[in-house]
């Protein structure tokens, strides 16, 4: 197949002062929804104790009660998003993560519990898709590798700090229902980031291939993209496997592994986070760039094949000798997932036309929120109990992140396989973006 020309885009990164301000709003926004979602993971063990919780129950309040509504109401965001003006959805977005993290604090039983957790999984993913739409207009399309780099480096620095204010917490609260107040104290950040959401304009939005189309024609558009949508879509989910078990799970398998406290524990974690977490994104947003102005799709899946067999590798850290070893191989673990996401974002924001973009991510988000909230957490605990002591949920830890990104280092292989096959359908508002420009 003949290669498609296009101009080499090699401008430096730069953006307009006032679309400068709207990229740290939404860095904002991403960094804030993650904490939210993750604060109660730092707390995870005393809350356990006080409300005389399983390991299974608190597998489905940290899992499946967050997944459910995510998964329910992931497309439906998606489509208004695709179609509504996404600086006032995401308002309400905001408002909803203050609301459940009060909700939280004020819970006294499973079931309460199980509400404030819905209203958090619908809310976060939520603020997920409106942000990864609006990032996709602020970038110009040779470097939206930078715009994934924004999101991904904010979602991990949320949940970083949220690991960190949970040490400060348990070492500032000593009561057997320390995870009350200090859920309420973890609240605050969340009422200043509401105000903020107020000041955020809506963006003109590039690339429009046809305004408001059916949910069935966006389908159908959809579709046509499936030989790169499909191996996106199969390996996230596997990755979401092996992150889903690490958020829950880590800090008590540090714990009970290895003789550390909760507060060692959560520092572990949240340095992990920092390190691995915000040199995924940016080694992933340049890298996808490169690969996308050089090889197209396919080189880009390539790259997404190498992470996944890494991350198989790293996958083991709750195998390690001491804690020193784990944490190196958890942080090792936590840069190649972020960067399979980061590249992975930049593959459907640059392939698809605007109003496929927010639909997209929602399907994609959708099925990594299946398996990372319902599945992962629960699989681990399973497969401990089968393995008959619960000091063995590190065993069962590293079995699942293992063996879920292999399964993802697959996914992508046989994604890079189908598009060498035959290319990508041009974007048919691209002017700068190749087909997927492969020589069989």
């Amino acid at each position: 197949m003949t290669k498609v020309s296009r101009p080499k885009s090699s401008a430096p990164f730069s953006l307009a002062p006032g679309r400068k301000t709207t990229v740290a709003f939404l860095a904002v926004f991403v960094g804030a929804s993650f904490f939210c979602r993750t604060a109660l993971n730092s707390l995870q063990e005393p809350l356990q104790a006080n409300l005389h919780l399983s390991d299974n129950q608190i597998a489905l309040v940290m899992g499946t009660a967050m997944a459910i509504p995510a998964v329910l109401g992931g497309v439906p965001v998606g489509l208004l998003v695709d179609r509504f003006n996404r600086a006032r959805l995401l308002a309400v977005f905001c408002l909803l993560n203050l609301v459940g993290t009060l909700l939280t604090a004020l819970s006294s039983n499973l079931p309460m519990l199980l509400v404030a957790r819905f209203i958090i999984g619908f809310s976060t993913a939520a603020v997920g898709i409106a942000v990864i739409s609006l990032l996709a207009d602020l970038f110009p399309r040779s470097q939206r590798g930078r715009g994934s780099m924004v999101y991904g480096v904010s979602q991990i620095v949320g949940m970083a700090a949220a690991f960190a204010a949970g040490a400060g917490v348990a070492a500032l609260f000593h009561s057997p229902d320390m995870w009350r107040p200090g859920t309420l104290v973890l609240s605050i950040p969340l009422l200043a980031v509401l105000l903020l959401s107020f000041l955020l304009r809506e963006q003109e939005r590039k690339e429009i291939a046809q305004v408001r189309p059916t949910v069935a024609k966006s389908a159908r558009e959809l579709w046509a993209f499936r030989r790169v949508s499909g191996p996106l879509l199969c390996g996230v989910m596997a990755i979401g496997v092996a992150d889903g078990t690490t958020v829950v799970w880590v800090v008590p398998t540090l714990a009970r592994n290895f003789d550390l406290g909760i507060g060692a524990a959560n520092g572990i974690m949240s340095l992990a986070l920092v390190v691995g977490g915000l040199l995924g994104p940016i080694l992933g947003g340049f890298a996808a760039d490169r690969c996308i102005r050089s090889g197209g799709a396919a080189r880009a899946m390539t790259l997404l094949t190498v992470l996944g067999a890494l991350s198989g590798v790293l996958g083991l850290f709750a195998l390690a000798p001491g804690a020193l070893f784990a944490s190196i191989g958890l942080t090792g673990f936590l840069l190649a997932g972020t960067m399979i996401i980061s590249v992975v974002l930049t593959l459907v924001t640059v392939l698809l036309p605007n109003e496929l973009r927010g639909f997209c991510v929602a399907v994609i988000s959708t099925g990594q929120i299946v398996v990372s909230f319902g599945l992962a957490p629960s699989l681990v605990s399973i497969v401990a109990t089968a393995m008959g002591s619960p000091s063995s949920v590190g065993a069962a830890l590293a079995i699942v992140c293992a063996g879920a990104s292999v399964f993802c280092g697959a996914a992508f292989l046989c994604g890079r396989t189908l598009v060498k096959r035959r290319p990508v359908p041009a974007n048919p508002v691209a002017e700068e973006l190749p087909q997927a420009e492969v020589s069989s």
